[in-house]
């Protein structure tokens, strides 16, 4: 693993007896899932915790008509994904409550680890940065959020160009359709450099990335995606977009694959990074997801060796079109 970690197991963190952190509702926005936010203990029972910070307890998607009760494992297995291709997503754990919502049942969804210190780190999302660099802009659809409006205010910042190469690589490898103005940011700190203030600015990892890995594709209409027409449509078609579009000027969003053709046309030297990105095998993708498989044994929660499969799936034939759209 590129941070050092091996997950031949899957460890699910209890959180039982955690503090609740009563700011986050009313601080932080609250997306299309359920979720509380917890304080880990001072001396916290797995070592994979870090001792007294803030977690999400996020749980799957659930409406009055469809549930995904299998959606949290997506936040886990990005985590385990993004550390084996380099990319930093905020580590993601199975966690276990069994008095949530003050129900006595045992509870499960994915415990993500906060993606800053906001003790001595400022955070500004992306959102926040689009109202700024786009008049009247949307958000709550965010229909002006594009590429081309970032790459201007950070004047194509080489660092920038790789950061966004690298996510949106990371994202058309999941199938994420989510990456809306309020899943990045920027992250600050102030410094003090020869005896005067800095501040320094870096990218937010790649975090909320429940949207993705085929989690509303229901377990009995997995087989249908055998037929290859059907599956070609799932991946190239209106379910394999890009939140963000190329340019502000553009109706449209292109697809996982037109976009990043575009991006490494207009960009060359990312290529190289996209080629890194895409350098994982299945065996490797296979050893650090399949300990996952045994890892809840309850059946609504499980995560099933046949969901599993069709993931990677998924995952190696958007990597096959990528490579054959960008010559790799």
């Amino acid at each position: 693993m590129s941070n050092g970690l091996s997950f031949h197991n899957a460890t699910i963190v209890i959180s039982d007896d955690w503090q609740r952190d009563e700011t986050y509702a009313g601080v932080y926005p609250s997306g299309a899932r359920d979720k509380d936010a917890y304080f880990s203990p001072v001396n916290p029972n797995d070592e994979c915790i870090k001792p007294s910070w803030r977690y999400l307890f996020k749980l799957s998607r659930t409406t009055p008509k469809v549930k995904f009760p299998w959606q949290f494992w997506c936040e886990i297995m990005a985590y385990r994904l993004g550390c084996l291709i380099g990319v930093k997503v905020p580590p993601a754990h199975i966690g276990l409550n069994k008095k949530y919502g003050n129900e006595d049942v045992d509870t499960y969804a994915a415990l993500i680890e906060w993606f800053y210190d906001d003790k001595e780190e400022g955070y500004i999302s992306g959102g926040q940065l689009m109202v700024q660099l786009i008049e009247n802009f949307d958000r709550d659809t965010g229909k002006g959020h594009n590429l081309e409006t970032i790459r201007q205010f950070f004047k194509n910042d080489e660092k920038v160009l790789e950061y966004w190469a690298t996510v949106l690589t990371f994202d058309t490898l999941i199938g994420n359709t989510d990456r809306h103005q309020d899943n990045w940011g920027l992250i600050y700190k102030r410094t003090k450099k020869d005896d005067e203030m800095a501040i320094e600015v870096k990218m937010s990892p790649v975090f909320d990335n429940g949207t993705a890995l085929c989690y509303e594709i229901l377990e009995q209409n997995i087989d249908k995606y055998e037929d290859t027409n059907r599956l070609e449509r799932y991946l190239k078609g209106k379910k394999a977009k890009h939140h963000m579009k190329w340019s502000l000027d553009e109706e449209g969003q292109h697809n996982f694959y037109e976009f990043m053709n575009k991006f490494t046309m207009a960009f060359p030297q990312i290529k190289p990074i996209i080629a890194r990105c895409l350098s994982l095998t299945y065996q490797q993708a296979e050893e650090v997801l399949s300990p996952l498989i045994e890892a809840v044994s309850v059946t609504e929660y499980k995560l099933t060796r046949k969901r599993l499969d069709f993931v990677l799936k998924l995952i190696f034939e958007r990597k096959r079109i990528l490579e054959e759209t960008l010559e790799l």
